[in-house]
This record gives C-alpha cells, sequence and structure tokens, in this order.
C-alpha cells in the first residue's frame, strides 16, 4: 500500500508542476526555466547582485533591473533535473484549456464504490482511530503553558494509541475479548490524562503572570497523582487533601492575591445578615451567645416551676452551636444557676 501511495503522490505532484509551468509558458512566451523558479520558487533562487546594488540604483530603478544576477540553489541544482525535463516538455497552454487535474464526477464515483465494497471490520477500524485520534487531538490542542511533563504525557498518549490501535490495522480483527480490554484500558488513560489536562488549563489560566509557580504546583500534583495511573486505587487517592505548600515570592503575592478579590458590598451585606454584625471588620472565629432570665420574673418562658429560688437569682441558658448560611447544628446547651 505504501509504495502506491508514494507513486500517486509523486505522478500528482508531476501533473500540478507540468500544469504550473504550462500556464506560465503561455503568459511569458519568452521566459526561461530560471524565471519560472523565481516565480514559483523563490526560496530556490539565490541573488548575488547586492554587491553593485547601490550603483545600479544610481542608473536606472530596481524595478528596471533585468535581467537578475544570481544562480539556482543547491537543492534545485542537485534535484531539479526532473524539473527541467517537465519544463522542457510542457506546452505553452493557458490554465482554461488544459484538462483539470480534479474530476468530481469520477473521484465521486471511487468514494461511492469503496463504501458499497468497504469490510465492516474496516468501517469499525476508521471509526475507532478517527474517535480516538480526534480526543487526542482535543486534548493536544489544550492551552495549558508550557508544562514539561504535560508535554511528555501527551506525546506517550500518541504513542500509546498508536500501538493499541496498530492491530486494528490488518484486515482480520483480533480476539475480541482482548481487543475490548485494550480499548478499555486506553479509555481509562484516557481519562487520566483529560483529568491532568484540565488541572493544566485551570492552573496556566488562574496563575497565568506567575508562570514558575504555576509549574511547580502542577509538578506537585503531578508526581502525587501519576504514580496511582491505571491502577484501582486512583480514584480513592485522587480524593485525598493535596495539602503540598509552595513558596510565594514577592513578585508572585500580588498574581495569588489576584485570586481572592476582596467581597462587594452587596456581598457584605448580605454575610451580616446572615452571619451576625462583624468585630472590628472581620468576622469572629467563635461567637458565643447568653439567654440569661431572672428567676423572680413571673410566667417567664424560661423560668423552672418546681425550682425554689431566692430573689435576684438568674438563670443562665447556654447553647454551643455550630452554624453556617444554610444550617444551624446544636452541639450542647447548659442550663445553670448563677
Amino acid at each position: 500500500m505504501l509504495p502506491f501511495i508514494q507513486n500517486f503522490s509523486g505522478q500528482l505532484e508531476r501533473d500540478i508542476l507540468t500544469s504550473d509551468m504550462s500556464a506560465f509558458k503561455a503568459a511569458n512566451p519568452d521566459a526561461i526555466f530560471e524565471d519560472f523558479i523565481r516565480w514559483h520558487s523563490p526560496g530556490d533562487w539565490e541573488s548575488d547582485d547586492a554587491e553593485d546594488k547601490s550603483a545600479f540604483d544610481e542608473v536606472e530603478p530596481p524595478n528596471f533591473r533585468w535581467p537578475p544576477k544570481g544562480k539556482l540553489s543547491r537543492r534545485m541544482t542537485e534535484h531539479g533535473m526532473s524539473w527541467r525535463q517537465i519544463w522542457s516538455t510542457s506546452p505553452a497552454l493557458p490554465a482554461f484549456e488544459q484538462k483539470p487535474l480534479f474530476d468530481p464526477i469520477r473521484e465521486g464515483e471511487k468514494i461511492i464504490h469503496y463504501l458499497e465494497t468497504l469490510k465492516p471490520q474496516q468501517l469499525l477500524s476508521q471509526m475507532v482511530f478517527t474517535a480516538f485520534r480526534a480526543c487526542a487531538e482535543t486534548l493536544s490542542q489544550t492551552k495549558y503553558g508550557h508544562f514539561k511533563l504535560m508535554n511528555v504525557k501527551i506525546d506517550q498518549l500518541y504513542r500509546t494509541l498508536a500501538s493499541t490501535l496498530m492491530q486494528l490495522a490488518g484486515n482480520h480483527l483480533p480476539d475480541k475479548v482482548e481487543l475490548m480490554g485494550d480499548l478499555k484500558q486506553l479509555c481509562v488513560v484516557f481519562k487520566h490524562i483529560e483529568k491532568l489536562v484540565v488541572l493544566a488549563a485551570s492552573i496556566y489560566h488562574k496563575l497565568y503572570d506567575s508562570p514558575r509557580l504555576s509549574e511547580a504546583i502542577f509538578n506537585e500534583y503531578f508526581n502525587f497523582y501519576v504514580p496511582t495511573m491505571g491502577t484501582v486505587s486512583a480514584t480513592v487517592s485522587c480524593d485525598k487533601e493535596f495539602n503540598v505548600k509552595q513558596v510565594v515570592k514577592v513578585h508572585e503575592r500580588d498574581v495569588v492575591a489576584s485570586l481572592f478579590p476582596p467581597p462587594t458590598a452587596n456581598q457584605s451585606w448580605r454575610k451580616v445578615l446572615s452571619m451576625g454584625n462583624l468585630l472590628f471588620g472581620h468576622e469572629p472565629i467563635l461567637r458565643e451567645i447568653i439567654f440569661s432570665v431572672s428567676s423572680n420574673v413571673s410566667n417567664g418562658q424560661y423560668q423552672s416551676s418546681n425550682l425554689v429560688s431566692s430573689t435576684g437569682d438568674v438563670e443562665t441558658h447556654r447553647m454551643y452551636i455550630c452554624g453556617t448560611s444554610n444550617d444551624l447544628r446544636v452541639a450542647l446547651s447548659v442550663t445553670s444557676w448563677d
């Protein structure tokens, strides 16, 4: 199959080159091969008229320098003999009079014939190839900076992809059980790589102005997570708290501080309503609320009817609670006589 593809590609390149040369000859009847090279492949023409350029400009403008001084490049000298042969055999023919290089009807019939004779296993292999390749390209095109470890993992993904799908390239499918196991394992690899790519992209965008810190954070998590990739414990270990600390340098502090913007006036007011007044501009870590009532108050809600107390005794109720904006939990309630 490979020699056939190479021969087809070579013939197509020759046909295109012949068409270009014919059209160039028709438009420029007095042109020579070097003129075509300067127009078609400027990189293969080495100009050497720079030395007397200033003296030549005094006589006539640069637009009228003809013929240009120079020579063909080494590449064109060594490998350009076939180009010269095509040039000598190409007729001077405008493009609209040439035979079209692409026949849409013929190519369409080829496609229909190919689909009609395509075997199911070949269709399956092509669908699998396309799906995994598209997924790999999506992951590789994600912007995550220049994280070296992430680049290495992407390269490994492509090699794993090629080795796993290589067995689908033949005319006969391998053992179905073995193939399904390999494809499932490949999906697991994609899952872990995607997790790392998402994390890398998130860190990169959040710490865009601090590449050292962002890569350091990613490398630490990479070394924490990768040893368990592909194992049953991977799901469990990645849920554990990742508490590695990083040193933030002076010029990186503003970048980190920008991740924690101060609350807006509306957010602060909502916090006051839900959690109570602030203490010197800060929310207290612990708040103790004490309810007290004198025992001589008649019909008091907190007055005990079966306890005898002297006038002036105070009954104090303490409740130790843990609360958020959505719930309130009582840990302990104590009633005492002061």
